[in-house]
């Protein structure tokens, strides 16, 4: 920005810009900055400290017409940069100009992009270098003339996170700050300054803010200043979402209270009356305030829905304080017939009304029958998906996709006890991090399972936003990644959805949300495990990891499975919300992964066996008490010893006593009650068998095995399939015994209750013809 001659000398400045014309003096030569930028980019390399302090000296000197020669804001940021970067001397030059005169080098350096904050801060050795600077920081903070009030209050927050100051030094900043809180560049920095205040000074601090609001109260009870009670209204609106309990002990005050009442019941202020909603409205994180407002304001929150003008700010604060048995004529669906037609009639540039709208939507679309009127809104509907695809994100697009959770979740996902249903809301951030209370308002209200079908058909699938949305993954805040995992969740609960959810990009965002561990105990993780582990069970996953590598899901899946005691890491979210069916999925997706040919099959394989996190869940699910977990545990065993390298060693390498112990436990697993967890149980050894003879003589000196294996098969033949993995295991046993060797197989040759298992599994009419083939096999290597 041009700079612009102001009255006072004071801050008068000494960098001409390019766009100024020529000042009074300047030289037909090259000046000592031109130079130095010249050499610089031509050579690329560093240039003689004495160049680089000849350009100082043009820029800080106290030659007033050396200081009057051309020169751009560009190269004034890259000698005062490369000058303290890239000599000890010129930097030390740099430095003694600096102190020489802070007024001036400040008037130099404010000018410059932010980025050179840290490069002037830096120029200050201690904090007591840094008083001068502090005095004139505050001259021109209270005076408030200087334009570079953003520079300023960069610089002010750069010095309290590097030096340690007492609070007489920097408690100036309350009042100064707080008289400027109306002007947008203070506002957006008075936050960050105030909060590290109170993290280095909490008491003092907090008793020279209520020092301050409470002579601002007294100037409005004597009825002189400007407009203080509105001051205090800007001040809290601003501060209330890091400085929560300080806010709201000045909100609560009571003379600031009786001064708030005079002037709302005065009605001749309506700017006054929205700014008061506001503050409200964001007041409603603490819930103390919260039962203030329910108690003592709302007939006057229900009196102002009639002003057009207050309208949806008083709706806002009506809903976060979630008191609708404490309203005496309005109910929820009329504060939602409020807000949506506020919303429909928002125009897409009025964007403070649209995200009131929104925000107050985002908490009612958590109740039946509020989903049910915005589903049953077409333009409503096709606003969203308009905002949701906007190519710029807005302020509003977290309320967005909350509001589309919300709307895609089906009513059996809600009342199922192993929803994310709305009451789990409270776990989350929303716009203020309201807390729910405990208890939400009883909705009655039928929803139609077809109407969600159709809306998530309609608006999230068939125009492709979830396709829009998955792309935005890497880039949008972790509250509205939260969101779309909750959207995906949705949508992949419908097994009609899952191969388009997948097209549309689902594997992909889930894989990239769970690399982030942003938030303790995140309970959307277990969102994003469920909906992949659901995503794997129902396709086929050589389909889904042609990309990306299938190793990849292994850790998602395994958050789904009971943690091991020996396992020393936190869980990602608590594991109360895990139910068998989660545990179930994951498995039998982690199965199917396993069931991958070639070299992705093997980094399956190897990625579980080698982890010990892993593997000790394995471990310990082989013997879970709950059949169809230990069933699903053992298929899954089965289907890993199809690329053996990797986990044989976990059950037979017979030099190794957990190896030992763990094979022990698969022999005696062979005689389960359930015959399913038996067929898995018998799959593993014959794979094993079958892939890795030598393993085969080993287990040929195994007799606990063989007893096992020969009196299932006598007494279990009426099971095709566990016969047929027998037969196979018994072949690839004896296709190992030699005529070198017949000792290897003493336990099976002549075995008479083998010879007649085999013979009566011959007569299995269902038994296939590739199984049938071997027992001719057998019978005659087990006859010699």
């Amino acid at each position: 920005m041009p700079y612009t001659q102001h009255k006072r000398h004071r801050f008068s400045m000494v960098i001409k810009s390019e766009v100024q014309g020529t000042m009074s003096e300047s030289s037909d030569a090259q000046t000592a900055v031109e130079n130095l930028c010249a050499r610089v980019q031509e050579q690329l390399t560093v240039v003689d400290a004495e160049e680089y302090n000849q350009a100082l000296v043009e820029i800080l000197g106290s030659n007033e017409e050396k200081r009057k020669l051309d020169k751009s804001p560009e190269q004034v940021e890259e000698v005062l940069v490369r000058s303290f970067q890239d000599h000890f001397e010129s930097r030390k030059l740099l430095m003694d100009l600096v102190a020489s005169d802070v007024k001036q080098a400040l008037d130099v350096f404010e000018r410059l992009p932010l980025k050179t904050v840290s490069t002037f801060v830096d120029c200050f050795p201690n904090a007591d270098d840094t008083l001068p600077l502090l005095k004139e920081l505050r001259t021109r903070i209270h005076y408030g003339e200087d334009p570079h009030v953003q520079y300023l209050l960069n610089v002010v927050l750069q010095l309290l996170n590097r030096f340690n100051y007492s609070f007489e030094q920097v408690g100036f900043l309350v009042h100064e700050l707080c008289l400027r809180i109306k002007e947008p560049d203070v506002k957006s920095l008075m936050l960050l300054i105030f909060s590290e205040l109170n993290k280095r000074f909490p008491a003092k601090f907090n008793e020279r803010l209520l020092d301050f609001t409470d002579s601002l109260v007294v100037e409005s009870e004597v009825g002189i200043g400007s407009d203080p009670i509105s001051e205090i209204v800007d001040i809290l609106t601003e501060l209330y979402p890091v400085l929560t309990t300080l806010c709201s002990n000045i909100l609560l005050g009571k003379n600031l209270k009786a001064q708030l009442e005079k002037k709302l019941m005065a009605q001749d202020d309506d700017d006054f009356t929205i700014s008061l909603l506001k503050l409200f409205s964001i007041a409603c994180i603490d819930e103390t305030v919260r039962a203030h407002l329910a108690e003592n304001y709302m007939s006057v929150l229900e009196r102002s829905l009639k002003v057009e003008r207050f309208r949806i700010y008083s709706a806002l604060v009506l809903i976060k304080t979630w008191s609708f048995s404490s309203m005496q004529n309005i109910d929820v669906n009329a504060l939602a017939e409020y807000l949506i037609e506020g919303f429909n009639g928002s125009e897409f540039e009025n964007e403070e009304d649209m995200n009131i709208c929104i925000e107050g939507l985002a908490y009612l679309s958590l109740k039946t029958s509020v989903k049910i009127k915005l589903r049953n809104s077409l333009f409503s509907c096709e606003k969203l998906v308009r905002l949701a695809k906007s190519k710029e994100i807005t302020s509003n697009f977290y309320g967005v996709l909350v509001i589309l959770a919300n709307l895609s979740a089906s009513p059996k996902q809600s009342k199922g006890s192993t929803a994310f249903d709305a009451g789990a809301m409270r776990d989350l951030k929303s716009y203020s991090d309201l807390k729910t209370p405990t208890e939400m308002e009883a909705d009655n209200t039928i929803e139609s399972e077809d109407d969600v079908f159709k809306f998530n058909q309609k608006y999230l699938l068939q125009n492709n936003l979830l396709s829009d949305l998955n792309s935005l993954i890497g880039s949008i805040t972790h509250g509205s990644k939260q969101q779309l995992i909750r959207i995906i969740y949705n949508i992949s609960s419908n097994k009609k959805f899952i191969q388009e959810s997948i097209k549309q990009g689902s594997v992909t965002a889930i894989l990239q949300y769970m690399t982030t561990k942003e938030v303790a105990k995140d309970p959307i993780r277990v969102l994003a495990s469920r909906s992949l582990a659901k995503m794997l069970v129902y396709t086929n996953p050589s389909i889904i990891f042609k990309k990306y590598s299938p190793v990849n899901a292994i850790s998602p899946l395994f958050e789904l499975l009971p943690r091991s005691t020996t396992t020393q890491e936190e869980p990602f979210f608590d594991e109360d919300v895990l139910t068998v069916n989660d545990s179930f999925n994951a498995l039998l997706a982690l199965t199917n992964l396993a069931s991958l040919s070639g070299s992705q099959g093997e980094d399956v394989c190897r990625r579980i066996a080698t982890n010990e996190q892993y593997w000790s869940t394995v471990e310990a699910l082989m013997l879970d008490e709950n059949i169809m977990l230990q069933r699903s545990t053992l298929e899954l065993l089965s289907n890993l010893m199809s690329h053996p390298k990797p986990i044989a060693v976990k059950f037979f390498n017979f030099e190794n006593q957990r190896s030992v112990r763990n094979f022990e436990i698969l022999v005696k697993l062979l005689e389960l009650d359930d015959v399913e967890s038996q067929r898995a149980v018998a799959a593993i050894f014959a794979n094993i068998s079958v892939s890795v003879p030598f393993i085969a003589q080993e287990l040929l000196k195994r007799q606990n095995l063989l007893a096992k294996a020969v009196e299932v098969l006598h007494n279990q033949t009426d099971d095709v399939e566990l016969s047929e993995r027998l037969i196979l295991l018994l072949h690839a046993l004896t296709d190992v015994i030699t005529t070198d060797n017949l000792e290897l197989g003493s336990y099976l040759i002549g075995n008479k209750k083998l010879i007649d298992a085999l013979n009566k599994a011959s007569h299995m009419a269902d038994l296939d013809p590739q199984f049938s083939e071997l027992i001719p096999i057998i019978l005659e290597r087990c006859q010699c």
